[in-house]
């Protein structure tokens, strides 16, 4: 074998996921931040199954994530077969079959009719719309896939991969990935060393653009800039032509000791003035419109070192591994605090092998900021790499304070230190800091949830309602009705055991939710979910309401299953809208409570 598990991570890993395997066949997945290897964990995990006798389907939405499992696959030892329409191949010779998601859902009536798993392995499980997957007819491709295995074998194992366990604002972990395995993050791989360091370079006042206007929403840090605002910054950059040209001016005599650059454009034709700034035939564009033919090429020549400047929107955050890539250039604001992560984490990774046998060194990771996106993060976000990246531009200014602990060098503004010691763990220290009620724990000011015990440290209606909720607040429900709405919908409506006054008169209070059942936008969607989650808690009531197709026949079935809360906390807001926030139910005998 060319490959071994690290003893410090990859190890419990696998011994926590075959476990689990033993124990269980609920789904559940591994986070681990990029770079710590996922494909070795899955391949190992493939091997495992392969030679208990079982078969295994290791599953990704891009072709080159495929091969690149493949490959690492056949080095631990297991032989393979590829089924990927994009890799121009649909074999299943081998106990491991290795597939994209929609080849593999366009052959389940004929080839997986037959050619059934054990084990199925997702890489990037996020991807993964878990609230279809849970859904008695799925819509998506995977939904397809996982619905259509799991009836011809109960018992089958899914195991799911990411670095970035999120899908929108929601955590995965939930009614169908049931459990997480085990986490190691970006910081911690740094301390042991598994990633390079990175560091931080900014634009100055010629080479630098004012994207003042553009400001992050904050929030769960999952939400990017929106298409509208996206092509107003496109717009505008476009416009700045000669900044352009100067800062990618600097970025050329910065590049010329580097191996690869990827770099971030906000617009196909800001892609374009990008690459007219550099000498041709070192360059290549990535963006939606990209075939995967020339897509595979691009990312070919860059691991080889033939490209050397890497030009993309937004199509190069997950799932690629170009390890020379040693340089990341943000030519446009990031919104979201997820894609700067993951962008940033794309050129940390250690060579491999045949780099350094082409005489390729890399001892760190220069992120190149000129949209000032690192400033408007840290002032919304305590994240270790963004105060890291503060701290590097502050020091220029000689504006630092040094940590009463570990004596790290901190911006002023820092909350929390940003030290990291040799085993990866962060510095404990805080300037100012929120003290969780239940725990004592120092949590930053912004934390929704104790990062120790999970309690909840905001409400996230406390702004809108002024006050946090306590037992004296909550109201008992005496009937809970579903009705559907002319147009579309289904309104639920609880009767209270309470009053109010109105010009006087004093009134039996009522409070609304509006559910949108078989709406399309996740926001919506969400929404629905987890008010069944809520509800109907049990499989079966919930898929009993879901497999109905009208609003008559859901708020029928909502009548007929759906558990009525006991209580429940309720406000009317400025406008004039009824507001759920908290729901006590009685399950299993026990008093649980729920946030709406």
């Amino acid at each position: 074998m060319t490959y071994k598990l690290r003893p410090e991570y990859q190890e419990p890993i696998h011994f926590v996921t075959i476990e689990h395997c033993r124990s269980s066949n609920e789904p559940a997945f591994v986070s681990a931040s990029v770079g710590a290897g996922k494909t070795i964990n899955i391949g190992f995990m493939a091997k495992h199954v392969v030679d208990k006798g079982g078969k295994v389907l290791v599953l990704a939405r891009q072709g080159e994530l495929i091969e690149q499992n493949s490959n690492d696959a056949w080095a631990i030892g297991v032989k393979t077969s590829i089924f990927s329409a994009s890799l121009g191949k649909k074999s299943t010779v081998f106990n491991c079959v290795m597939g994209t998601e929609g080849t593999v859902a366009n052959h389940l009536q004929d080839v997986f009719s037959n050619w059934l798993p054990d084990c199925i392995l997702i890489d990037e499980c996020h991807m993964v719309d878990w609230q279809d997957a849970l859904s008695a007819e799925p819509e998506t491709q995977y939904g397809k896939i996982l619905s259509h295995f799991k009836a011809l074998k109960p018992k089958l194992r899914i195991i799911g991969y990411t670095g970035s366990p999120y899908r929108g604002c929601d955590s995965i972990l939930g009614d169908f990935w049931k459990k997480q395995l085990y986490e190691i993050g970006t910081m911690r791989l740094i301390g042991m060393g598994f990633l390079v360091a990175p560091r931080f370079g900014f634009g100055d006042d010629e080479h630098h653009y004012d994207l003042s206007e553009f400001k992050p929403v904050g929030g769960d840090g999952a939400h990017d800039f929106t298409a509208k605002e996206m092509a107003a910054m496109g717009r505008k950059l476009t416009k700045e032509l000669t900044m352009t040209q100067q800062i990618m001016e600097q970025v050329k005599q910065i590049a010329q000791t580097r191996n690869g650059v990827l770099i971030t454009c906000a617009s196909k034709k800001h892609c374009q003035q990008v690459a007219d700034c550099l000498p041709a035939g070192t360059w290549g564009i990535i963006t939606d419109d990209t075939t995967t033919k020339s897509r595979k090429a691009i990312l070919d020549g860059a691991k080889a070192g033939d490209i050397k400047y890497v030009i993309q929107i937004a199509c190069l955050s997950t799932g690629v591994n170009v390890p020379n890539w040693d340089t990341l250039v943000l030519l446009r604001k990031i919104g979201s605090l997820t894609l700067l992560i993951q962008l940033t984490g794309r050129v940390l990774r250690q060579l491999k092998p045949e780099h350094i046998d082409k005489g390729m060194t890399k001892d760190d990771a220069l992120v190149l900021d000129f949209t000032d996106t690192f400033e408007s993060m840290g002032d919304i976000y305590d994240d270790p790499i963004v105060n890291q990246a503060l701290a590097a531009k502050k020091s220029r200014r000689e504006d630092m304070i040094e940590c009463p602990d570990c004596a790290t060098l901190n911006s002023k503004f820092a909350r929390r230190c940003a030290g990291v010691d040799a085993k990866g763990h962060r510095c404990e220290y805080f300037w100012t800091f929120s003290e969780c009620k239940s725990c004592g724990t120092k949590n930053d000011t912004t934390a929704k949830d104790c990062r120790h015990c999970g309690a909840v440290m905001i409400d996230p209606n406390a702004k809108l309602l002024h006050k946090a909720y306590t037992d004296a607040d909550f109201k008992p429900v005496k009937t809970m009705i579903a009705t559907p709405v002319k147009g579309d919908g289904v309104m639920v409506t609880y009767h209270l055991d309470s009053t109010f006054m109105n010009n006087g008169e004093e009134k039996p209070e009522i409070a609304r939710e509006f559910l949108n059942p078989f709406h399309t936008a996740p926001h919506v969607k969400n929404m629905w979910y987890r008010w069944l989650q809520q509800h109907a808690p049990f499989p079966g009531d919930k898929n009993r309401i879901i497999r109905n197709r009208t609003n008559a026949e859901v708020a029928a079935a909502v009548n007929e299953i759906a558990e009525k809360p006991t209580h429940i906390t309720h406000r009317i807001n400025q406008k004039g809208y009824s507001v759920i926030n908290r729901k006590k139910f009685t399950q299993c005998n026990e008093i649980v409570e729920n946030a709406s």
